[in-house]
Protein backbone atom coordinates (compact mmCIF):
# COMPACT_ATOMS: atom_id res chain seq x y z
CA UNK A 1 0.00 0.00 0.00
CA UNK A 2 1.05 3.58 -0.52
CA UNK A 3 -0.22 7.10 -0.96
CA UNK A 4 0.49 10.26 -2.94
CA UNK A 5 -0.77 13.83 -2.74
CA UNK A 6 -2.83 14.98 -5.74
CA UNK A 7 -4.45 18.42 -5.89
CA UNK A 8 -3.87 18.80 -2.17
CA UNK A 9 -5.56 15.51 -1.31
CA UNK A 10 -4.01 12.31 -0.03
CA UNK A 11 -4.83 9.46 -2.39
CA UNK A 12 -4.14 5.93 -1.20
CA UNK A 13 -3.59 2.89 -3.36
CA UNK A 14 -2.91 -0.83 -3.09
CA UNK A 15 -0.19 -2.56 -5.09
CA UNK A 16 0.32 -6.29 -5.62
CA UNK A 17 3.97 -6.30 -6.65
CA UNK A 18 6.11 -5.56 -9.72
CA UNK A 19 6.04 -7.44 -12.99
CA UNK A 20 8.50 -10.30 -13.29
CA UNK A 21 11.33 -9.20 -15.54
CA UNK A 22 9.64 -5.86 -16.16
CA UNK A 23 7.29 -7.34 -18.79
CA UNK A 24 3.51 -7.47 -18.89
CA UNK A 25 1.11 -4.60 -18.29
CA UNK A 26 0.78 -1.90 -15.69
CA UNK A 27 -2.90 -2.04 -14.71
CA UNK A 28 -4.74 0.58 -12.67
CA UNK A 29 -7.94 -0.80 -11.15
CA UNK A 30 -10.81 1.53 -10.25
CA UNK A 31 -13.55 0.48 -7.83
CA UNK A 32 -17.23 1.31 -8.01
CA UNK A 33 -19.86 3.11 -5.96
CA UNK A 34 -19.21 3.19 -2.22
CA UNK A 35 -16.29 0.79 -2.53
CA UNK A 36 -12.50 0.92 -2.20
CA UNK A 37 -9.30 -0.59 -3.55
CA UNK A 38 -9.54 -3.65 -1.31
CA UNK A 39 -12.31 -5.17 -3.44
CA UNK A 40 -9.70 -5.84 -6.13
CA UNK A 41 -7.17 -7.55 -3.84
CA UNK A 42 -7.93 -11.23 -4.62
CA UNK A 43 -7.94 -10.62 -8.37
CA UNK A 44 -4.76 -8.53 -8.26
CA UNK A 45 -2.98 -11.25 -6.32
CA UNK A 46 -3.93 -13.71 -9.06
CA UNK A 47 -2.29 -11.66 -11.86
CA UNK A 48 0.64 -10.18 -9.94
CA UNK A 49 4.01 -11.18 -11.32
CA UNK A 50 2.79 -11.53 -14.87
CA UNK A 51 1.43 -7.98 -14.66
CA UNK A 52 1.74 -5.02 -12.28
CA UNK A 53 -1.64 -4.22 -10.72
CA UNK A 54 -2.42 -1.16 -8.61
CA UNK A 55 -5.85 -0.22 -7.25
CA UNK A 56 -6.83 3.31 -6.27
CA UNK A 57 -8.87 4.42 -3.30
CA UNK A 58 -10.86 7.21 -4.94
CA UNK A 59 -11.21 10.45 -2.93
CA UNK A 60 -13.39 9.84 0.12
CA UNK A 61 -13.11 6.05 -0.19
CA UNK A 62 -11.01 3.55 1.72
CA UNK A 63 -7.85 5.19 3.04
CA UNK A 64 -8.27 8.35 0.93
CA UNK A 65 -9.79 10.91 3.31
CA UNK A 66 -12.33 13.65 2.66
CA UNK A 67 -15.49 13.80 0.62
CA UNK A 68 -16.03 12.21 -2.77
CA UNK A 69 -17.58 13.82 -5.83
CA UNK A 70 -20.91 13.83 -7.64
CA UNK A 71 -19.31 13.67 -11.08
CA UNK A 72 -17.37 10.91 -12.80
CA UNK A 73 -14.98 13.35 -14.51
CA UNK A 74 -13.66 14.56 -11.13
CA UNK A 75 -12.74 11.02 -10.16
CA UNK A 76 -11.11 10.37 -13.55
CA UNK A 77 -8.68 13.23 -12.90
CA UNK A 78 -7.30 11.45 -9.83
CA UNK A 79 -6.89 8.17 -11.72
CA UNK A 80 -4.77 9.81 -14.41
CA UNK A 81 -2.74 11.77 -11.87
CA UNK A 82 -2.06 8.65 -9.79
CA UNK A 83 -0.66 6.91 -12.87
CA UNK A 84 1.63 9.91 -13.46
CA UNK A 85 2.71 9.88 -9.81
CA UNK A 86 3.62 6.20 -10.17
CA UNK A 87 5.80 7.07 -13.17
CA UNK A 88 3.58 5.18 -15.61
CA UNK A 89 3.79 6.64 -19.11
CA UNK A 90 1.26 4.13 -20.43
CA UNK A 91 -1.04 1.72 -18.65
CA UNK A 92 -4.24 -0.29 -18.77
CA UNK A 93 -7.21 1.08 -16.83
CA UNK A 94 -9.78 -1.39 -15.51
CA UNK A 95 -12.98 -0.22 -13.86
CA UNK A 96 -15.98 -1.84 -12.19
CA UNK A 97 -19.42 -0.20 -12.35
CA UNK A 98 -18.79 3.52 -11.61
CA UNK A 99 -15.12 2.66 -12.06
CA UNK A 100 -15.97 1.57 -15.60
CA UNK A 101 -17.49 4.99 -16.24
CA UNK A 102 -14.27 6.54 -14.95
CA UNK A 103 -12.28 4.26 -17.24
CA UNK A 104 -14.40 5.29 -20.23
CA UNK A 105 -13.75 8.97 -19.57
CA UNK A 106 -10.05 8.23 -19.18
CA UNK A 107 -10.09 6.62 -22.62
CA UNK A 108 -11.98 9.56 -24.13
CA UNK A 109 -9.81 12.31 -22.68
CA UNK A 110 -6.46 10.57 -22.18
CA UNK A 111 -6.47 7.75 -24.71
CA UNK A 112 -2.84 8.45 -25.59
CA UNK A 113 -1.87 7.15 -22.14
CA UNK A 114 -3.64 3.83 -22.42
CA UNK A 115 -2.47 0.44 -23.60
CA UNK A 116 -5.89 -1.04 -22.96
CA UNK A 117 -9.30 -0.66 -21.34
CA UNK A 118 -11.16 -3.23 -19.21
CA UNK A 119 -14.83 -2.48 -18.54
CA UNK A 120 -16.42 -4.62 -15.83
CA UNK A 121 -20.16 -4.68 -15.06
CA UNK A 122 -20.65 -1.14 -16.31
CA UNK A 123 -22.12 0.84 -19.20
CA UNK A 124 -21.94 3.95 -21.34
CA UNK A 125 -24.95 5.34 -19.46
CA UNK A 126 -25.59 4.40 -15.85
CA UNK A 127 -29.15 5.20 -14.92
CA UNK A 128 -29.80 4.24 -11.30
CA UNK A 129 -33.13 2.91 -10.05
CA UNK A 130 -34.84 5.67 -8.01
CA UNK A 131 -35.22 3.32 -5.03
CA UNK A 132 -31.43 2.98 -4.78
CA UNK A 133 -30.84 6.73 -4.92
CA UNK A 134 -33.64 7.38 -2.43
CA UNK A 135 -32.37 4.71 -0.06
CA UNK A 136 -28.81 6.05 -0.22
CA UNK A 137 -30.02 9.57 0.55
CA UNK A 138 -32.10 8.41 3.49
CA UNK A 139 -29.16 6.41 4.84
CA UNK A 140 -26.84 9.41 4.54
CA UNK A 141 -29.28 11.64 6.41
CA UNK A 142 -29.55 8.99 9.13
CA UNK A 143 -25.78 8.54 9.31
CA UNK A 144 -25.86 4.82 8.53
CA UNK A 145 -24.77 2.52 5.74
CA UNK A 146 -27.45 2.00 3.06
CA UNK A 147 -29.50 -1.15 3.41
CA UNK A 148 -28.69 -3.55 0.61
CA UNK A 149 -30.90 -5.95 -1.31
CA UNK A 150 -28.49 -8.64 -2.43
CA UNK A 151 -30.55 -9.32 -5.56
CA UNK A 152 -29.35 -6.03 -7.06
CA UNK A 153 -25.70 -6.99 -6.80
CA UNK A 154 -25.42 -10.76 -6.80
CA UNK A 155 -26.79 -13.81 -8.57
CA UNK A 156 -29.24 -15.84 -6.49
CA UNK A 157 -26.82 -18.78 -6.32
CA UNK A 158 -23.87 -16.71 -5.10
CA UNK A 159 -22.86 -17.95 -1.63
CA UNK A 160 -23.69 -15.71 1.32
CA UNK A 161 -20.01 -15.82 2.28
CA UNK A 162 -19.16 -13.90 -0.90
CA UNK A 163 -21.91 -11.35 -0.31
CA UNK A 164 -20.78 -10.91 3.30
CA UNK A 165 -17.14 -10.51 2.29
CA UNK A 166 -17.93 -7.70 -0.14
CA UNK A 167 -20.21 -6.05 2.40
CA UNK A 168 -17.49 -6.16 5.06
CA UNK A 169 -15.06 -4.38 2.73
CA UNK A 170 -17.48 -1.58 1.85
CA UNK A 171 -19.72 -1.04 4.89
CA UNK A 172 -17.52 1.68 6.42
CA UNK A 173 -17.74 4.06 3.45
CA UNK A 174 -19.19 7.43 4.46
CA UNK A 175 -22.87 7.20 3.42
CA UNK A 176 -22.73 10.72 1.99
CA UNK A 177 -19.89 9.58 -0.26
CA UNK A 178 -21.92 6.59 -1.40
CA UNK A 179 -24.92 8.82 -2.09
CA UNK A 180 -22.72 11.16 -4.13
CA UNK A 181 -21.41 8.20 -6.10
CA UNK A 182 -24.95 7.16 -7.03
CA UNK A 183 -25.55 10.69 -8.31
CA UNK A 184 -22.33 10.45 -10.34
CA UNK A 185 -23.58 7.18 -11.80
CA UNK A 186 -27.04 8.47 -12.58
CA UNK A 187 -25.74 11.53 -14.47
CA UNK A 188 -23.09 9.66 -16.48
CA UNK A 189 -23.73 9.32 -20.21
CA UNK A 190 -21.21 8.85 -23.05
CA UNK A 191 -23.52 6.87 -25.32
CA UNK A 192 -22.89 9.18 -28.26
CA UNK A 193 -19.10 9.15 -27.89
CA UNK A 194 -18.10 5.48 -27.75
CA UNK A 195 -16.93 5.45 -31.37
CA UNK A 196 -14.27 8.00 -30.44
CA UNK A 197 -12.45 5.42 -28.33
CA UNK A 198 -9.39 3.98 -30.07
CA UNK A 199 -8.01 1.75 -27.34
CA UNK A 200 -7.99 -2.08 -27.20
CA UNK A 201 -11.00 -2.87 -25.03
CA UNK A 202 -12.44 -5.80 -23.11
CA UNK A 203 -16.00 -5.67 -21.76
CA UNK A 204 -16.84 -8.38 -19.23
CA UNK A 205 -19.99 -8.85 -17.18
CA UNK A 206 -22.06 -11.30 -15.22
CA UNK A 207 -24.91 -12.89 -17.16
CA UNK A 208 -27.28 -12.10 -14.28
CA UNK A 209 -26.24 -8.50 -13.63
CA UNK A 210 -29.36 -6.43 -12.79
CA UNK A 211 -27.61 -3.10 -12.24
CA UNK A 212 -25.73 -3.02 -15.55
CA UNK A 213 -27.31 -5.75 -17.69
CA UNK A 214 -25.69 -7.68 -20.50
CA UNK A 215 -27.33 -5.40 -23.07
CA UNK A 216 -25.21 -2.51 -21.77
CA UNK A 217 -22.09 -4.49 -22.59
CA UNK A 218 -23.36 -5.59 -25.98
CA UNK A 219 -23.74 -1.90 -26.78
CA UNK A 220 -20.15 -1.24 -25.69
CA UNK A 221 -18.95 -4.08 -27.91
CA UNK A 222 -20.96 -2.81 -30.86
CA UNK A 223 -19.81 0.80 -30.59
CA UNK A 224 -16.16 0.58 -29.49
CA UNK A 225 -14.00 -0.55 -32.39
CA UNK A 226 -12.55 -4.01 -31.76
CA UNK A 227 -14.08 -4.35 -28.31
CA UNK A 228 -14.18 -7.94 -27.05
CA UNK A 229 -17.17 -9.05 -24.98
CA UNK A 230 -17.22 -11.86 -22.44
CA UNK A 231 -20.39 -12.74 -20.53
CA UNK A 232 -19.73 -14.96 -17.52
CA UNK A 233 -22.48 -17.31 -16.37
CA UNK A 234 -23.49 -17.59 -12.74
CA UNK A 235 -22.58 -14.04 -11.82
CA UNK A 236 -24.40 -10.80 -11.16
CA UNK A 237 -22.88 -7.33 -10.74
CA UNK A 238 -19.83 -8.59 -8.83
CA UNK A 239 -18.47 -10.94 -11.47
CA UNK A 240 -14.89 -10.78 -10.17
CA UNK A 241 -16.04 -12.02 -6.75
CA UNK A 242 -18.80 -14.36 -7.85
CA UNK A 243 -16.82 -16.17 -10.58
CA UNK A 244 -13.22 -15.15 -9.81
CA UNK A 245 -11.44 -17.85 -11.78
CA UNK A 246 -13.39 -17.23 -14.98
CA UNK A 247 -12.99 -13.49 -14.57
CA UNK A 248 -9.25 -13.63 -13.97
CA UNK A 249 -8.77 -16.06 -16.86
CA UNK A 250 -10.61 -13.65 -19.16
CA UNK A 251 -8.71 -10.56 -18.04
CA UNK A 252 -5.37 -12.36 -18.01
CA UNK A 253 -5.87 -13.49 -21.62
CA UNK A 254 -6.67 -9.93 -22.67
CA UNK A 255 -3.66 -8.46 -20.86
CA UNK A 256 -1.33 -11.18 -22.16
CA UNK A 257 -2.42 -10.37 -25.70
CA UNK A 258 -1.45 -6.69 -25.50
CA UNK A 259 2.03 -5.52 -26.55
CA UNK A 260 4.40 -5.65 -23.59
CA UNK A 261 4.81 -2.37 -21.75
CA UNK A 262 8.35 -0.98 -21.43
CA UNK A 263 10.13 -1.57 -18.15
Amino acid sequence: MGSVVIAGRTIAYEAAGPRAGGTGQRVLYVHGTGCNAAVWAPHMAAIAGAHEPVAIDLPGHGRSPGRGFRGVADYAHFVVELAKALGWDRFVVAGHSMGGAIALLTALYHGELLEGLVLVDTGARLRVHPDLVRGAHEAARAGRAPETDRSWGFAAATPSSVVDAVHALTVDTDPWVTYGDWIADDTFDVMSRLREIRVPTLAVCGALDRLTPVRYHRHLAAEIRGCRLTVIEGAGHWVFWEQPEAFTRTVRAFLDGLPASPA
